[in-house]
């Protein structure tokens, strides 16, 4: 049984403009994903994956899977996973 909440989801997904289908696409294919290893993957600035990750999380598609030490920034990120 599909729930109402899968459906709208995907409807979503379907209405995503390039740029935030793009990460979403990187996000669930690196499973999970930090913004720098979006970035990375993508030959992107940081700074432009994480307002697309930021909508995609106000979209409901995308939500934390916890956190990890970034080694190269001594930081501890946010691993993003897909809904």
């Amino acid at each position: 049984m599909i729930r109402q909440t899968q459906v709208n989801s995907l409807k979503e997904l379907k209405d995503l403009s390039g740029k935030r289908k793009t990460v979403y696409n990187v996000i669930k294919y690196l499973k999970p994903a930090t913004n720098r290893n979006i970035a990375k993957h993508l030959g992107w600035d940081i700074n432009r994956v994480t307002g697309r990750v930021t909508e995609l999380v106000g979209l409901g598609l995308v939500d934390s899977d916890g956190t990890h030490k970034d080694n190269e920034t001594n930081r501890t990120v946010t691993l993003w996973k897909t809904l």
